[in-house]
């Protein structure tokens, strides 16, 4: 199984340099601990715990850590999973020792002097049943098939990865679903391109889809193109979805997005995920 490793999700939402601030003011409830992991079968725990800041705070480099606090993660409501604190690109994260098991619940408790205790629970969904991953040199389109699960309501994110065979370097492409062949979800269309689409069933439940995406450019280099599906929790999906909504709307008009969060008594997010990546070498 491959090394599998996420982030701080607080932090995915990048600035970009030319952006202008605009004050808001929104009501803030106070300092609370903010947790943010996303567990995945197969793979050790990173738990990132923080401090919130009020909206008009602005912290480039990220939320503060909260020094001393007891972090403890459970699996099933019974064993006790041990954690080491572990620094990686200059934060702390709290990381397991063992990997998270398919079919358990896992629950993350912090507590810290000053502040409320915070709770979050979630399960790890069955893994994405794709195939036929697909892509060629000076085209814009990348195809795969998704079977999806009957019987279930079902939450997907898609993201494509693209690796320059002559420097070694890569990033995610930005793409939208094609029109041409994914009409019966049009809703998605109208979004324009984006680096991750996150989606539920309800247009294909129990059914196999081949999805066809259009990347924003065409693929021109040689390289790999590492197709990523995920299977999401309704906890992970509803997160991923209003972050997305969040940063769609932007802060200086319409309403005010609020960001889903499982985290009792705090913010953040305990997901679960369970992510498979299809690789096509592009000659």
């Amino acid at each position: 199984m491959k090394y599998f490793f996420v982030g701080a999700i607080g932090l995915s939402m990048l600035l970009s340099a030319c952006e202008k601030r605009e004050e808001i003011k929104l009501p803030y409830e106070g300092d609370k601990i903010v947790v943010n992991t996303l567990i995945q079968p197969d793979s050790v725990i990173y738990i990132r715990v923080t401090r919130s800041v009020p909206s008009n705070v602005y912290n480039d480099a990220g939320y503060n850590d909260i020094p001393g606090a007891t972090v403890t993660l459970t699996a099933n409501e019974a064993s006790v999973l041990p954690l080491q604190v572990q620094t990686i690109k200059g934060l702390s994260y709290y990381v397991s020792s063992q990997k998270a098991i398919l079919g358990q619940q896992y629950k993350v408790a912090v507590s810290a002097a000053g502040l409320q205790a915070v709770t979050g629970t979630d399960t790890l969904p069955p893994a994405p049943l794709v195939s036929k991953p697909g892509a060629q040199r000076g085209s814009s389109r990348v195809q795969f098939t998704l079977q999806d699960l009957p019987a279930s309501a079902d939450y997907y994110r898609i993201r494509i990865y693209m690796t320059d065979a002559a420097t070694g370097l890569g990033a995610f492409l930005l793409f939208r679903l094609d029109p041409a062949f994914n009409n019966n979800m049009v809703e998605y269309f109208s979004k324009g391109n984006y680096n991750s689409l996150i989606m539920n069933d309800e247009r294909f439940n129990g059914k196999p889809v081949n999805f066809v995406l259009q990347t924003a450019d065409p693929i021109m280099n040689a390289g790999e193109i590492t197709v990523e599906v995920s299977a999401l929790t309704n906890n992970t999906y509803r997160y991923f979805s209003t972050l997305a909504a969040q940063r769609d709307a932007g802060t200086t008009l319409g309403s005010h997005v609020r960001v889903f969060t499982n985290v009792t008594n705090g913010y953040g997010i305990v997901g679960g995920i369970n992510t498979r990546k299809m690789i096509v070498k592009i000659p």
